[in-house]
């Protein structure tokens, strides 16, 4: 409820042009051990495996630490929610070509039809007539992501195909990257 709770009040600062970014930087892999280590729990109640890679090569990022959190959390609580027990979920997070930085969240989950990507990032976009209510929820998660994303300079893109599993990936530019040289 609280993660509902700051999604719309995040999203309702966005379009009021009132969000700001605090931009820092801070390390990646601690950051994203933190986030992984509290979905994991969320994962382990649906028995769900939930395994993760980060090229070392990447030290910190320069983002705002507290939406970049926000956004690894909604991508992989969201990966959760919408994978059936016994299921699996990856997080790879890796260079991009021109030393960009990429996370990249995929499931074993329920998937979405083509035409229903779109729908899923609009606010309140919630695919009633596949999912039939099962999945409680505001339908801010992926708006809020995306437009999260955006604000890091960043793009974010969706595959998905019914019945087989989801890919999230966002991927920041290299000015937002330090590696270790």
């Amino acid at each position: 409820l609280l993660n509902m709770i700051n999604d719309i009040l995040d999203l309702s600062k966005i379009e009021a042009g009132k969000l700001e970014l605090r931009m820092e930087l801070f390390p990646l892999e601690t950051t994203i051990d933190g986030i992984t280590s509290i979905v994991k729990v969320l994962a382990g109640k649906k028995s769900i495996a939930l395994d993760y890679k980060i090229d070392p090569a990447l030290e910190e990022i320069e983002a705002d630490p507290k939406h970049f959190k926000q956004i690894l959390y909604n991508l992989l609580s969201n990966a959760v929610k919408f994978t059936a027990e016994g299921g699996n979920i990856a997080l790879k997070v890796d260079h991009e070509p021109g030393g960009g930085l990429s996370i990249a969240v995929s499931d074993t989950g329920i998937g979405m039809r083509a035409g229903d990507l779109d729908k899923a990032l609009e606010p309140f976009g919630q695919i009633e007539s596949v999912f039939e209510g099962k999945y409680a929820g505001t339908g801010l998660g992926l708006t809020l992501v995306k437009t999260l994303a955006e604000m890091h300079d960043a793009s974010f893109s969706l595959e998905s195909e019914f019945g087989k599993g989801t890919i999230a990936t966002i991927i920041f530019p290299a000015e937002r990257v330090d590696t270790i040289h």
